[in-house]
């Protein structure tokens, strides 16, 4: 075979794109550019809202967002069903004060936010926190006296110290000499704490009674991990799950709702100690 057929042969084997090879290749880069054209901007929204929330338990950074939307997300549940509470009221009745609740409020009281449509809270499973109606800040000033005043009147039931779940706010536990239930325990020995970063929405364990008439009133709802094995799977087994009775409790936004929340918060020590004697 000559040089010149050797040539021929050889270009003849180089692939040359056709039109239609081409037109696909254009639509898949048009697609590219246009998918982070929305990807981008929208995930940067949703990091800027992530870092909106302040401190809470997981670090406020690229990374605690990354670990949250790709990793916590898809673990979380929905937030205001009531069913497992009445299962468990059904199951306990007639076994103690506690198979009816603890919440010594009115109706009247708990109907102040029944009108209202309830606040937004951010999509983000962790930090939970509340991002409309907030409280003006001698509200929030007020609540954080009531809240830390409570501890100091209960040091027979309750030992305030920082919040394991929060790292950044004060939280009520189980005192020392007290034993501890099944409940806390898996909230390692904290009762509630007030997230004192921005919002003033409070987390708390009640009783399922008290629960589902907090849910049902519009005060509060549920962690998207209660009740869940979420933190179990995430920790490898070193953190327990979070329990069905861990609840956020909407912030307060005027001194009556303050007494409604503190009361919210005596009842969940009662549970906590299954003690009557809170002060």
């Amino acid at each position: 075979m000559s040089l010149t057929d050797s040539l021929t042969t050889a270009l003849r084997r180089i692939p040359i794109p056709s039109p239609l090879h081409d037109h696909r290749t254009a639509i898949l880069a048009s697609a590219a550019v246009l998918g982070t054209s929305l990807i981008f901007p929208a995930a940067y929204r949703d990091y800027q809202l992530f870092k909106s929330y302040g401190q809470g338990g997981i670090p406020n950074n690229l990374a605690g967002w990354l670990i949250v939307r790709l990793l916590m997300q898809p673990l979380g549940r929905e937030m205001l069903s009531t069913d497992e509470y009445e299962r468990r009221v059904a199951a306990t009745a007639g076994q103690g004060p506690g198979s009816e609740g603890y919440l010594l409020v009115s109706e009247t009281q708990l109907a102040s936010r029944s009108a209202a449509a309830r606040p937004f809270v951010g999509p983000h499973v962790v930090p939970q926190r509340q991002m409309t109606q907030l409280p003006e800040q001698a509200i929030m000033e007020k609540l954080r006296g009531s809240f830390l005043a409570f501890g100091r009147r209960n040091e027979h039931l309750v030992k305030l110290s920082q919040s394991l779940a929060e790292r950044h706010s004060d939280a009520l536990f189980l005192a020392d000499h007290l034993r501890p239930t099944e409940i806390t325990q898996r909230t390692r020995g904290e009762i509630s704490h007030v997230h004192t970063g921005k919002d003033h929405s409070l987390h708390v364990i009640l009783a399922p009674a008290d629960c589902k008439k907090v849910i049902d009133a519009g005060w509060g709802q549920r962690h998207a991990f209660s009740g869940t094995a979420a933190m179990s799977i995430l920790s490898l087994g070193l953190l327990p799950g979070i329990p069905w009775e861990y609840l956020l409790i909407y912030a307060p936004r005027t001194e009556a709702e303050i007494e409604t929340v503190m009361q919210i918060v005596a009842a969940s020590v009662k549970f906590a100690t299954g003690r009557e004697d809170v002060r």
